[in-house]
């Protein structure tokens, strides 16, 4: 047992659950703490110091899944319209997803239940390739989900899993063997808030538009494009009603951003760096307009980095539905900075869940920067007349 005492202290514990998993004796459960991350415990009563537990932590041993560094790196869209409208960027996750699908497949993403709560799931059908769609900004829970892979890879079935970069070097570790139909892709990430705070989200919106919420997109290319704007459908009496300019959707996000709210682990995240856990790494290609102006930006344009000869045959297996550029590291990692280190912690990480537990709406809404002139700008645009002549407006000024 390698826990400081019965738990890990927080900077050591990235919560992708691979101990739980392994444990032999269920000597290891979750229990939060006082931010509302989820940490394993140890029943001493149980235990029988095996050691398993420290040998497939990924924050312990994560030199042993980081055996490549970025190989070729790209600028990518999807080239079928709908799968690139439903995602966050350049829609290159669902591509490789149809060709999981197409050979039988099993996928692993995060998704979320009735009450929006985030957890990974498997999928083996593209009509719920939706559910795994789109950025989310929680820590996703991995619960058995290892342990359902396992059983998958040994009945020889294709497994995509996609996940932060500690939740796939903790796959690999609790396998502890490499498996020539396991396929994976580690996100790009800046790191993760818990459930609790987006919890507030969700309630505020119901009590607010005293209704339901039926959806919820952490980036929405509906009405700003390409962008980092959120909206949520709120359901009320059969109707549906559209919220995409609000103060705690903005807050949330910005509070994001700022990492006033991430995990302790992610500050000190031993996968920011140029060697990857997965064998592709998925991002945003933010800036991609200065180095690949080919490329329409407004749609989305993902930045994807090839780490394993594995992940390269994927790529070319589903290039003829892509449109591939060539790209630069250096270029990439101008704004994705956790292409070369963790998110560094902000002094505010040390008041924010202390303020959150006094009033948590009011401190998600003070993170809001929404003005009166955005939201002109945002009516106008949501208007489908007044959008398509801004959009005509700008052709023309950059003649």
């Amino acid at each position: 047992m390698f826990f400081n005492g019965l738990t890990p202290a927080p900077e050591k514990c990235c919560g992708c659950s691979a101990c739980v998993q392994i444990c032999p004796k269920q000597a290891i459960s979750w229990s939060k703490n006082d931010e509302g991350f989820n940490y394993p415990t140890v029943d001493p009563d149980k235990c029988i110091e095996c050691g398993l537990c420290e040998k497939v932590c990924p924050m312990q041993h994560p030199d042993e899944v980081l055996p490549h560094r970025i190989g070729d790196a790209f600028g990518a869209v999807n080239l079928n319209s709908e799968e690139l409208k439903a995602s966050s960027s350049g829609g290159v996750f669902s591509a490789i997803a149809d060709y999981v699908f197409g050979q039988g497949g099993i996928i692993y993403g995060a998704a979320f239940d009735k009450d929006f709560q985030l957890g990974h799931i498997g999928i083996s059908s593209q009509q719920d390739l939706s559910l795994l769609q789109g950025s989310k900004y929680i820590q996703s829970q991995n619960r058995d989900v290892y342990k359902k892979i396992r059983t998958n890879l040994i009945q020889g079935k294709l497994v995509y899993y996609v996940g932060t970069g500690c939740q796939v070097a903790g796959l690999k570790l609790f396998l502890r063997k490499h498996y020539d139909n396991l396929i994976t892709s580690d996100i790009l990430c800046h790191g993760t808030p818990p459930q609790e705070v987006f919890d507030v989200v969700i309630k505020d919106l119901e009590n607010r538009y005293n209704g339901k919420v039926a959806t919820y997109k952490f980036r929405d290319k509906r009405v700003w494009g390409w962008s980092c704007s959120s909206s949520a459908t709120i359901k009320k009496n059969n109707t549906l009603k559209y919220v995409g300019f609000d103060p705690i959707l903005d807050g949330y996000f910005n509070a994001f951003i700022k990492a006033d709210n991430y995990r302790e682990s992610c500050y000190v995240c031993p996968f920011a760096q140029s060697k990857r856990s997965g064998d592709i790494t998925l991002a945003d290609f933010w800036g991609v307009e200065k180095y690949l102006p080919q490329l329409n930006a407004r749609a989305g344009v993902s930045a994807i980095f090839i780490n394993t000869a594995k992940g390269k045959e994927i790529i070319n297996k589903i290039s003829a539905n892509l449109a591939l550029y060539p790209a630069q590291l250096k270029d990439i990692q101008v704004i994705n900075k956790t292409l070369v280190a963790p998110t560094p912690r902000p002094q505010a990480r040390d008041v924010f869940f202390n303020r959150f537990q006094e009033n948590p709406s009011a401190v998600l809404k003070s993170y809001s920067r929404l003005t009166s002139k955005k939201h002109l700008v945002y009516l106008l645009k949501k208007n489908p007349f007044t959008s398509s002549l801004i959009t005509l407006l700008k052709k023309i000024v950059h003649k």
